[in-house]
């Protein structure tokens, strides 16, 4: 009997062990199932998903007194691996019904969704389903407005497949409900800590950012999760979403028809242009009829013509290569609708800009804070003869002052609006004014009872505007030196009501080709000789544009030769004022001599063996012998005006080449205009002269010829400076440079040594 007891607890606990050892190695293959495609973080929040069904709808429940809007969010699940920049369709189809389960409308709402990679970090995504990673897409969203949901209860949601790359689509609903809530600041505090979190992240300059407005809001109202009624055995567990934070959808929704977003779209009215800054080989992709497209080469600073560019196509599909384009303006123009994408020598892809303008009519105007001694940027888009008015107010809102404005409404040939189909709507051109705030002003209104696109940009007035001029285009490292704009943007008070509103219009922004328009103004030099003492003469080489027509040349013109031989001696009459300028590279360097020595004198013959030779005969001379100044660092140069120039021109020179840009400091002084401008003149900037030239320019003395010039600076006088008292330029290095002022008015007789062509 203790024999059999004792074997039936042996037996006992072998079927315990060995009961516990099967459940150890399925709990173990159970775990090393799981292939998670990214590690969790703790900026990361998790999202119940539910999957979409093709046959059968999903419903939700909600309540009509209490919802304001809804938000239908989604995710693509690939069934197989695909190309990041190559968008799956799919369609969402969303049926309202009120409480006696009566259809009132239903819509389709189409996604372009795009493979969301973990290395991208900005939005990391996985569900796992049976323990299997899945391909996720970027997340996408709709909104049902508040119109559609006035008499609707319940919400059925069904996906359309567009594409065989689909597997499915997980989908999730958030509701837009009120919150009951007497003190804000209190409702804001006991928000969850991400929330808040969330909220501050939107902007990018930190907790200071968010004003007392966005406050309210984030407290008036919460997106309350919706769960989906009449399906069992719901398990969510089972799909689950990880989602960085913020939630950051990618805008590849259209309604009813897709273009791309991030393509060049365009059409016998509408083109699209982009900027080159390095030489190289460009590549683009593009969707449609290349026969019918033009690609035009402009040169921004117009000193040659414009060129026509030659398809160069390429293995891949609908690829082509544009071969060698030198820095400027690329222009697309296309007689049918074309979708093109471009790239840049280092495969870099062109990612075309855009500009928000909120939508002002009768019925919502837009409000700004403004602040005293600060100037502002207002640019409006409305049809012809549209009129606006921009009002003033003190802090206790008590008006100020009105201004009235009356638009032209030009059409825009580059310029689009994208609406939230991705579709390209005509625009018209953004007109530009100007308002300098008078004291006491605390806020600014803009009325119109047209519809009108409106943005405001403003800066503080003695703001230190700092910019980089490069020979052709440059693009700055911030290591070298820093640039600064001028304006920037600004949001409306009322911001809030523009978004809820959807009053936001999206504009793509494309730079148009310069204009040719001949200049009818003269360039004179300035003299500096009793501010300045020491001066000397130099060659420079004169770059007019290209379509500017040639005038008569004068003595102090010059054009370059090959010898002697290429010299022919004009008449006795203009012989005496011929001369020959010989630049070598041995002592001396540089040598002047009257065409009329030229047979007489051996040493002329010898000194040009080896050397550049310039006259001042023929018709095409480039040249122009000019006068330079001698600037010290530090010093402050003091320019006082009578007359009122249309701008000044200041060309710098340096003895040497130095790594560091040539920087330069201007202060104009003056009366300024309190009303509303087409033009503003920015009184203090700080310039950066990049690209140092030795080929254009030469000092004519005798020890000395090597010179480098630096690009050209324009400080232009606006219409908004009334009275120019005077114009300060301080170098921060050692140069020679030359003030020229552009008037309209022709001088009688020029000195030579001061006279320059632009």
């Amino acid at each position: 009997m203790f024999y059999i007891k004792w074997l039936l607890r042996i037996s006992a606990w072998l079927l315990v062990l060995i009961a516990i050892a099967w459940f150890g190695v399925r709990f173990s293959l159970w775990l090393q199932s799981a292939e998670p495609m990214a590690q969790r973080s703790d900026k990361e929040t998790r999202s119940n998903v539910h999957w979409l069904q093709q046959d059968k709808p999903l419903i939700y429940n909600f309540s009509p007194s209490r919802t304001y809007n809804l938000r239908v969010l989604s995710n693509a699940i690939f069934a197989q691996q695909v190309a990041f920049d190559e968008p799956i369709n799919y369609a969402i189809e969303y049926t309202l019904f009120d409480q006696n389960n009566v259809e009132l409308i239903s819509k389709v709402y189409h996604h372009a969704s795009k493979l969301a990679l973990d290395a991208d970090q900005q939005q990391v995504k996985q569900i796992i389903e049976n323990k299997a990673a899945l391909s996720v897409s970027s997340g996408q969203s709709f909104y049902i407005s508040s119109e559609q949901l006035t008499h609707a209860s319940r919400i059925a949601l069904r996906v359309i497949p567009e594409d065989a790359a689909l597997k499915g689509v997980v989908v999730r609903l958030h509701a837009k409900t009120p919150t009951d809530t007497e003190d804000m600041n209190s409702a804001w505090l006991k928000l969850p800590v991400e929330w808040r979190e969330r909220t501050i992240a939107y902007h990018t300059i930190g907790v200071n950012a968010i004003t007392t407005q966005e406050i309210h809001n984030a407290v008036t109202f919460d997106w309350l999760k919706l769960a989906p009624q009449g399906v069992p055995d719901i398990d969510f567990k089972a799909d689950t979403l990880y989602e960085t934070l913020p939630y950051h959808v990618l805008n590849y929704d259209f309604g009813a028809q897709q273009l791309d977003l991030d393509s060049f779209y365009t059409d016998n009215r509408l083109s699209a242009s982009f900027r080159v800054y390095e030489p190289g080989d460009i590549t683009t992709r593009i969707i449609g009829n290349s026969d019918d497209v033009s690609i035009t080469w402009y040169d921004l600073k117009q000193q040659q013509a414009p060129k026509s560019l030659s398809f160069n196509k390429l293995a891949p599909a609908d690829t082509y290569r544009f071969s060698d384009v030198a820095p400027g303006l690329i222009v697309i123009t296309s007689a049918t609708p074309v979708q093109s994408s471009w790239f840049l020598s280092d495969s870099t892809p062109v990612s075309p800009s855009h500009s928000y303008y909120y939508q002002v009519d009768e019925s919502l105007s837009a409000h700004y804070l403004v602040t005293p001694n600060s100037d502002v940027n207002l640019q409006f888009r409305g049809a012809p003869n549209s009129h606006v008015s921009v009002s003033l107010y003190d802090k206790n809102k008590q008006l100020i002052t009105t201004h009235a404005l009356q638009l032209k409404g030009g059409h825009a040939l580059f310029d689009r609006v994208i609406t939230p189909d991705t579709l390209r709507n005509i625009t018209t051109d953004a007109e530009r004014f100007y308002l300098r705030i008078p004291k006491g002003s605390a806020f600014l209104s803009i009325h119109s009872k047209h519809d009108i696109g409106v943005k405001l940009q403003s800066r503080e007035q003695q703001f230190h505007y700092q910019v980089a001029l490069c020979g052709t285009l440059c693009q700055t490292d911030s290591s070298i030196f820093t640039e600064v704009g001028a304006w920037f943007s600004q949001q409306a008070e009322n911001d809030f009501s523009f978004t809820e509103q959807q009053r936001l219009l999206n504009v793509r922004l494309f730079e148009s080709p310069p204009e040719t328009d001949i200049e009818q103004t003269y360039y004179y030099g300035t003299d500096l000789t009793a501010i300045l003492p020491r001066s000397n003469t130099a060659l420079v080489k004169s770059e007019p544009k290209y379509f500017q027509p040639a005038e008569p040349p004068k003595d102090f013109h010059f054009s370059a030769i090959t010898s002697l031989k290429d010299i022919i001696l004009p008449e006795a009459s203009l012989l005496a004022k011929s001369r020959l300028l010989i630049i070598s590279d041995t002592p001396p360097f540089y040598s002047e001599y009257p065409l009329e020595q030229l047979a007489q004198n051996v040493k002329i013959t010898s000194q040009a063996m080896n050397a550049k030779l310039y006259t001042n005969l023929g018709r095409h001379r480039e040249w122009v012998k000019q006068r330079l100044f001698r600037l010290k660092k530090g010093t402050p140069l003091t320019l006082r005006f009578n007359e009122r120039p249309e701008s000044v021109v200041i060309k710098t020179y340096l003895d040497k080449a130095q790594s560091d840009p040539v920087t330069i400091n201007t202060r104009l002084q003056g009366i300024l205009s309190d009303q509303v401008t087409d033009e503003y003149t920015i009184l203090q900037k700080r310039y950066a002269l990049i690209d140092a030239n030795k080929d254009s320019v030469f000092l004519l003395h005798p020890a000395q010829t090597t010179l480098f010039s630096y690009p050209t600076m324009t400080v232009p006088i606006n219409n908004d400076l009334k009275v120019l008292e005077k114009l300060t330029i301080q170098a921060e290095q050692d140069i020679w440079i030359s003030v020229l002022k552009e008037t309209t008015e022709q001088q009688k007789q020029a000195n030579w040594w001061l006279y320059e062509t632009n």
